[in-house]
């Protein structure tokens, strides 16, 4: 009696002592809970009920009744999101970094739902690697639907940075909706229409000459049907200077229905493996090079007029059981193409450039249009074993008229002749912590092959390190490539990175990056072979739950004109949350080169949000900016309109404007938003040169966009 009483009473003394104070017993059980998980296998979570999901004690980062944001653990909004990844806007390309935001942008605005979406529908995500959909998939299956995305803090393979992204893409639907998710082909059935104009308040030299067949307005309109098998889609899209809407698209897709995975007819992308055979529209820059690209089949959801197969796609395979230990899965994709693509001619006739650009201003842009067509057939084949996945694709091209590059050095390996094919063998090994994935490929335009390999460990919560290794041989082309590289082509290219994420306090954050490349043969404007070097360190504190420093520091060392020339980019930014309702964002920036004078820039954005459920929304962004040569031109982020985004780079001595309102319907299903923007020169006289010219040192923009979801 004597032992059991001093038990009781060591363990009173233990409880006083550790037991949270009132007021913050939450906080405390939550870290409490966190460390545990720490320890087990995601397979092991349901145990860990009592740590927030079913007790009284909320999980880190659901809602409380003081304000609306989504989570208590971020304050990342959309404009975040799209800022952390401006530093590979330069190095991605204007086409590619395009089709990557339209990516993203359609998946921000149409949610997924994290305890009914599956594997194939997660890995649309490119920042999510295998290891961690497995992770939320065997969550949901073994735990039960989630009731908030503060349980994803629960999940040891969800790192703090990707934590904080989640909730722009992801949902938590209902119990009753987890259960009859694919009862119907058209339960939850969501349709979506928007159209946008865009109008300025000015003319370009194009129209004062009469070199511009068409008025200067922007104009699209797109329509979208989801529901829980069935996407249908169609758009129309007329740029500045053209005459009526000159560029269509649309298609139908059956997904997630029996045996058939998907099916789609009209235009879509795909991606499998590592991407250096086909990746259309799956590009991913820098800020992440572990982003997932093998993303299959999906309908091509943007305006853009290139990256995208046209004709029909059906991918087969049983759906994943993840009851069954350990799985085993195959799937196979047949998949054909027939597009009309713009091409610049040689006197002989002959293709001497693919265009992308999709403009058809000018007559001579108008007799590029439509002047060759491609027809290509294709396959996939993936077998998942395990935590193991090995797959093989490959297709054949052929253009109705040759291919002829020219005779310039750099051009030496293009692409030539009319018929093309490629082949390629991918891996990939996914546990807990780790993630490795590979690729070989193999060309027949000139007999080059390309590798490309990547291993990402998740030492902790607070720990991501990944690598990286790249060799794409001078002699290898894939018109249906796109993989993380240095250069614009998935060509003449070797490299190796290392990629750093790590949180070592609460409130600091750290990102880095270091990628060293070579190529082999000369590329645009040099006569030799040349190496670079790029380094990339990002740190974020949060001084308190109202305010963030962030500090960005890159530096890239590439040659051009046979000269190695170091370039340096420093940006600094403060963000101040008043109240739920209110956002200052204030940034400077300096880019700096050898031989030019640096460039520098001051932004100052205000965001809010007013009346009931935050109807009206306002966005106000001005901006300095001082770069006198192209070359340390500064990059400007404003608020732009719903599912679009606007970063835009200046050269010159200038003013910039820019401001938004928004206002969604109370209890209705419409919203209308308009944008102004004003440029002012403090320099020149005009702005742009060519038919671009305008002559007035002031330009004046307004966008008007409506939407309705029924």
């Amino acid at each position: 009696m004597k032992h059991f009483s001093l038990n009781i009473l060591c363990v009173s003394v233990f409880l006083h002592i550790f037991a949270p104070a009132e007021g913050h017993s939450a906080s405390n059980a939550d870290t409490s809970c966190a460390q545990m998980v720490e320890l087990v296998d995601t397979r092991d979570l349901k145990s860990l009920d009592h740590c927030g999901r079913t007790g009284s004690s909320p999980v880190p980062g659901t809602n409380t009744s003081e304000d609306n944001r989504p989570a208590t653990y971020t304050n990342m909004s959309w404009d975040d999101f799209v800022q952390s990844l401006t530093y590979d806007e330069e190095s991605m390309g204007e086409e590619a970094w395009q089709q990557y935001l339209e990516q993203l942008e359609w998946l921000h605005s149409h949610p997924m739902d994290i305890n009914t979406a599956t594997p194939g529908e997660m890995a649309l995500l490119p920042f999510l690697t295998p290891a961690q959909i497995e992770a939320i998939q065997a969550y949901v299956h073994l735990d039960g639907p989630m009731k908030s995305l503060g349980e994803l803090a629960l999940i040891p393979a969800i790192d703090y940075q990707t934590r904080q992204v989640l909730p722009l893409f992801f949902t938590v639907g209902h119990t009753e909706r987890h259960r009859n998710r694919k009862d119907s082909w058209f339960r939850n059935m969501q349709n979506t229409l928007d159209s946008r104009m865009d109008i300025p308040l000015y003319y370009r030299k194009g129209y004062q000459t009469g070199k511009y067949r068409g008025n200067p307005l922007y104009s699209r309109v797109r329509y979208s049907l989801e529901s829980n098998h069935v996407n249908i889609g169609a758009h129309a899209k007329k740029d500045p200077g053209e005459g009526f809407y000159d560029s269509f698209g649309g298609y139908a897709m059956i997904r997630n229905k029996g045996i058939v995975r998907s099916a789609v007819i009209g235009d879509y992308r795909a991606g499998w493996g590592e991407g250096l055979v086909v990746s259309r529209g799956t590009s991913t820059g820098k800020s992440n090079m572990m982003s997932n690209t093998s993303q299959g089949v999906r309908p091509m959801t943007g305006m853009s007029e290139s990256g995208f197969l046209r004709g029909i796609a059906i991918t087969l395979g049983r759906q994943e059981d993840w009851s069954k230990r350990p799985k085993f899965c195959m799937s196979g994709t047949l998949f054909a193409s027939y597009r009309a693509l713009d091409a610049t001619l040689d006197a002989e006739g002959n293709a001497k450039t693919i265009v992308e650009n999709g403009y058809h201003r000018t007559e001579t842009e108008i007799a590029k249009k439509n002047n060759t067509r491609s027809a290509l057939v294709g396959a996939h084949l993936q077998a998942d074993i395990g935590r193991f996945s090995i797959g093989a694709t490959g297709y054949w091209q052929h253009f109705d008229r040759p291919l002829a590059p020219g005779n310039d050095k750099y051009r030496r390996w293009y692409p030539q002749g009319q018929d093309f094919g490629v082949i390629g063998l991918h891996g990939g090994y996914s546990y807990y912590r780790w993630t490795a994935s590979a690729e070989v490929a193999y060309s027949t335009v000139h007999g080059g092959m390309a590798t490309l390999g990547r291993v990402q460990w998740l030492a902790n919560r607070n720990l991501k390190i990944g690598v990286l290794g790249r060799y794409y041989d001078h002699r290898f082309y894939s018109f249906q490539a796109a993989a993380i590289c240095e250069n614009s082509r998935v060509q003449n290219e070797t490299g190796a990175m290392l990629r750093i994420e790590a949180r070592p306090w609460d409130r600091l954050s750290l990102i880095a990056y270091a990628d060293f490349f070579a190529d082999y043969w000369p590329r645009y404007g040099m006569t030799r072979s040349s190496n670079g070097q790029e380094l990339m360190l990002e740190g974020k504190f949060e001084v308190s739950g109202k305010h963030t420093l962030s500090l960005r520091y890159q530096m890239k060392r590439k040659a051009a004109n046979d000269l190695i020339l170091p370039r340096h980019r420093v940006k600094a930014q403060w963000t101040c949350l008043p109240s739920g309702k209110w956002k200052l964002q204030s940034t400077a920036l300096v880019h700096m080169a050898p031989a030019k004078e640096p460039g520098f820039g001051f932004s100052q954005l205000v965001q809010g949000k007013m009346l009931k459920e935050d109807a009206l929304r306002l966005g106000l962004m001005a901006g300095y900016f001082h770069a006198p040569d192209y070359l340390t031109r500064i990059y400007i982020y404003e608020p732009s309109l719903w599912n679009s985004t606007s970063s835009t780079s200046y050269y010159g001595h200038g003013l910039r404007f820019a401001t938004t309102i928004r206002y969604t319907f109370p209890r209705s299903h419409w919203m209308i938003e308009a944008k102004y923007a004003l440029t002012h020169m403090l320099d020149r006289n005009s702005i742009s040169s060519g038919l671009q010219e305008i002559l007035s040192p002031t330009r004046q923009d307004i966008s008007v966009q409506f939407r309705m979801e029924y």
